[in-house]
């Protein structure tokens, strides 16, 4: 069974695990290559996007310098 998943900060991070960094998160703008915290694969919304190949990235980076790309299908 599904459970909900409620965001506990304003920041748009949904999943965060100590030592890895950000598993999921939302937003209206897609992190700048280069950042860091989030995790390799972490999987990132861009929730104002539309067009389809543009609504969901993934960061081929590492924790300390991020690269999303866009996920297409």
């Amino acid at each position: 069974m599904s459970k909900e998943l409620t965001p506990h900060s304003a920041t748009g991070i949904v999943t965060k695990v100590p030592g890895l960094g950000i598993l999921q998160a939302y937003g209206t703008t897609v992190p700048t290559d280069g950042a860091a915290g989030y995790a390799p694969a972490c999987i990132f919304h861009d929730i104002d996007a539309t067009t389809v190949n543009t609504v969901v990235y993934v960061n081929i980076g590492t924790i300390t310098s991020c690269n999303f790309d866009p996920l297409t299908g």
